[in-house]
């Protein structure tokens, strides 16, 4: 088995001497990352050196992701094994990008592979920043993000007693449970879905009759989002009733791939709301 290790560990140093790889010496950080989708692209745009990244998600200046002006200029890759080996990585960042037997190949090469877990709450953010900051050699500028993010969280306070309700164009709200739950809570103002769980279709039917102190819509803007002709978002009852309510748009880099900047839109809810939403009977819900 150890003969089996060196025996890799010769070729991959090979490889180098040959140009197909960085060289193989140990170094604190990585030199040459590439990250395989939009969602680790904001990771590694976030943290690394810019001198450190080698290339990004062909979607890294999509308007979905928040950091696209930091990509600019940056060579971009499809999440295909020949065109990241090309690149020369010696890590690769991803949160669902990329085939799984390309993963196991860049693996069996030596090069490392970062997964960027799945995010629910701003516990998950803090633990998934520290995580990458690790992998990207970054601790420090790590802890600075996180430290931004939790002091301007701290400025919030709950705004009085009104509701708040998620909309996205497709018809569909978010429970507890979801990181658009944790945002609405860290914002001040109560989920008005907060008696659902996960991801779920709207209920017309309670819209009609109670209508929550404002909404918060999702995806509203994006170019790429595609809205359904039977969706509940184009319901006449629920077009009323956004009428009828200040609405507000979240950013939707920010909800698309959750990072510390979550921190800011948070904030920015908080003082929407505290302008905008009115005075709600007590136990009002949609």
């Amino acid at each position: 088995m150890l003969a089996g290790r060196l025996a890799m560990r010769a070729y991959i140093c090979l490889l180098a001497i040959a140009g197909l790889l960085i060289p193989c010496a140990a170094e604190a950080q990585p030199r040459r990352i590439v990250s395989l989708d939009y969602c680790a692209d904001q990771y590694v745009l976030g943290l690394a050196d810019r001198s450190q990244i080698a290339a990004l998600s062909p979607d890294a200046e999509a308007d979905f992701s928040s950091l696209a002006d930091e990509a600019a200029g940056l060579a971009q890759v499809r999440p295909q094994a020949g065109e990241v080996l090309g690149a020369r990585p010696d890590l690769v960042v991803r949160s669902w990008g990329g085939d799984p037997r390309a993963l196991a190949l860049f693996e069996r090469l030596g090069i490392e592979v970062h997964q960027i877990g799945f995010v629910a709450d701003f516990d998950d953010v803090r633990r998934e920043t520290r995580s990458a900051a690790a992998a990207l050699g970054r601790e420090v500028e790590g802890e600075v993000l996180l430290a931004r993010m939790d002091a301007v969280l701290a400025r919030v306070q709950p705004v009085r007693t009104a509701s708040a309700l998620y909309v996205t164009p497709g018809g569909v709200t978010a429970g507890q449970g979801t990181f658009i739950h944790a945002l609405l809570t860290a914002s001040g103002v109560r989920n008005a879905a907060s008696g659902q769980t996960g991801w779920a279709s709207l209920p017309l039917e309670d819209i009609a009759t109670q209508t929550p102190g404002i909404f918060v819509t999702g995806f509203a803007n994006s170019a790429t989002d595609r809205v359904d002709r039977w969706s509940a978002s184009r319901h006449p009852v629920m077009r009323r009733a956004l009428g009828a309510r200040p609405s507000f748009a979240l950013d939707t880099g920010v909800i698309a791939c959750t990072t510390w900047l979550a921190g800011d839109e948070a904030v920015r809810l908080h003082d929407f709301a505290q302008t905008n939403i009115p005075a709600s009977p007590a136990g009002e819900q949609p």
